[in-house]
C-alpha cells in the first residue's frame, strides 16, 4: 500500500509540474510562480442603436439614428413600420427619418440588423420611439431637437408600406 501512494504522490506531482510554464519551474523556491496566460474567448458580435430623440411630432419630425456594428466588415440594415422598406447603411452609420403627414400617432420600433458576409444576421438591437399628433388649439412643447453635430449619410421620408406588387397569376388592377 506504501507503494501504491507514493506512486501516485509522484505521478500527481509530475502532472502538477507539467502543467506550469518552464519559467515557473526555473524559479527560486521562494518566489512565487508567474501566473498562466488564459486565452479569453472572443467576444460575441453585437449591434449598437441609438435613436434622438426618443419622441417627436407627427409632421415636420425629425428622428436621428445612430448604428455601429461591432464587426468592421458587417452590412448595417435598419427596418420600421415607419419606413417604406428596409434601409441598408454600407458606408455610413447615421440616418434622417423626416416624418410626413401620412404617418400614423402611435409606438413605433425601429430594428438594427448587422449581417455578415453570407447575408445571416449576426447581431439585433431594436428602440422604440413615440409619434405624437400636433394639436392646433392646445398648448404643446416643441419637438426636441437632433444632436446638435449630427450629419446625416443617408435621409429618408416615413410613409406607409410599399404596396404589394402583382405577381405572375394576378391580374393587375384596370
Amino acid at each position: 500500500m506504501k507503494r501504491t501512494l507514493a506512486a501516485a504522490m509522484t505521478a500527481g506531482a509530475m502532472l502538477g509540474l507539467a502543467g506550469l510554464p518552464a519559467a515557473a519551474l526555473a524559479a527560486p523556491a521562494g518566489a512565487r510562480p508567474a501566473p498562466a496566460l488564459a486565452l479569453a474567448p472572443a467576444p460575441a458580435p453585437s449591434a449598437t442603436l441609438r435613436v434622438v430623440p426618443r419622441w417627436t411630432y407627427q409632421e415636420g419630425g425629425k428622428l436621428a439614428v445612430i448604428v455601429a456594428c461591432s464587426q468592421r466588415a458587417d452590412v448595417r440594415v435598419v427596418d420600421s413600420r415607419l419606413l417604406r422598406r428596409p434601409v441598408t447603411l454600407r458606408k455610413g452609420r447615421n440616418l434622417l427619418i423626416k416624418l410626413t403627414n401620412k404617418t400614423q400617432p402611435g409606438k413605433y420600433t425601429i430594428t438594427l440588423f448587422c449581417t455578415g458576409k453570407r447575408q445571416q444576421i449576426d447581431s439585433v438591437d431594436t428602440k422604440k420611439v413615440r409619434i405624437l399628433k400636433l394639436l392646433g388649439a392646445f398648448w404643446q412643447p416643441d419637438a426636441p431637437s437632433l444632436p446638435k453635430h449630427f450629419k446625416p449619410d443617408v435621409t429618408v421620408s416615413s410613409g406607409p408600406p410599399a404596396p404589394a406588387k402583382a405577381g405572375h397569376g394576378e391580374e393587375k388592377g384596370r
